[in-house]
């Protein structure tokens, strides 16, 4: 995550971030359903469709990786437990075995020393008081003899439960596990659906005529998602972004999220794809201009944002 203080703007040149706006509104105008006479009508057609087609592949990609999210939680949650199963186990198993030793010593302890009871007591004792000493002794030999025997019975017992909660955890935890890589491999699938789209969406849009593109603008050869409900600063910046960086596959605005940077309209996540040096770009050029655009944080190169940077403003 880079965090940065706001910095002073800087004069830029090329398309403003106004005619960006412009030409999504010409964009939206045509995504409405807007006909034309040109004979490029059906073009137009062909590439509203296929941008639908590429905006709901991504919202159903951001759905999988949301899942994904709470996979790796359930996953993690699955794992720690199944560790700390298996501390108990082994402290189980340790108190265990220190029981097992002296019961099995007073065992061997009574087998070696003959009878022990009251009886061969009064009938050996050489005297009134070494008979009273003896039971004495006898008695709190077997007092001693029969906690060790429930402690033995209790560390036994425990153990058997800790075993029990070890292997539950340990399967819970291969299910997570697994469930995780499933979803995975699902939003490698969509990723990879997503980029086609988008690669069928930029060929049909620089196979418009040039007069068709320059109504269009930009933003017709990147597909958007959840620009609906977009605070002004995370609005003018997605608007910069198409007109300044070309090369951009999509831009995600709105969606559901357990952090609220997203659901509230404070964060657009602009996908890259593989082009770590696009990525590199867009990144240094959007904290260039942190105070232009209210920019809080942006995050690239970091876990899970490696094909897109992720921008936070105010």
């Amino acid at each position: 995550m880079n965090f940065h203080p706001p910095l002073v703007a800087r004069p830029r040149r090329g398309r403003t971030a106004t005619c960006a706006i412009a030409g999504l509104t010409a964009l939206g105008v045509v995504w409405a359903g807007a006909a034309y006479a040109e004979p490029e009508v059906d073009e137009l057609a062909k590439l509203n469709e296929l941008t639908k087609q590429a905006q709901q592949l991504i919202e159903t990609a951001q759905s999988v990786e949301l899942d994904l999210d709470k996979k790796l939680q359930m996953q993690a949650a699955a794992e720690a437990k199944h560790a700390g199963d298996l501390a108990a186990l082994e402290a189980t198993r340790a108190e265990l075995a220190g029981y097992q030793r002296t019961v099995d010593q007073a065992a061997a302890a009574f087998y070696a020393g003959g009878r022990t009871d009251s009886v061969s007591a009064f009938f050996t004792a050489a005297s009134p008081q070494r008979l009273i000493d003896e039971l004495a002794f006898q008695r709190a030999i077997t007092d001693e003899m029969s906690r060790n025997l429930l402690r033995f019975r209790e560390a036994k017992r425990q153990a058997e439960t800790s075993a029990a909660a070890s292997a539950e955890s340990a399967a819970n935890a291969k299910a997570a596990a697994d469930a995780a890589a499933a979803v995975r491999a699902e939003l490698q699938d969509k990723q990879s659906e997503v980029e086609t789209q988008v690669r069928l969406v930029r060929a049909t849009y620089y196979a418009l005529p040039a007069a068709q593109q320059a109504l269009l603008g930009p933003g017709g050869a990147i597909p958007t998602v959840g620009m609906n409900g977009l605070v002004p600063n995370a609005r003018t910046l997605a608007a910069y972004i198409i007109a300044t960086f070309p090369g951009v596959q999509s831009i995600g605005g709105v969606r559901a999220d357990p952090i609220p940077d997203h659901p509230s309209g404070h964060a657009i996540d602009i996908m890259i794809g593989s082009d770590m040096a696009l990525g590199d770009a867009i990144n240094a050029d959007v904290q260039s201009q942190a105070e232009r655009f209210g920019v809080s944080y942006t995050m690239w190169r970091v876990a899970n944002h490696f094909n897109h940077v992720h921008v936070t403003v105010f």
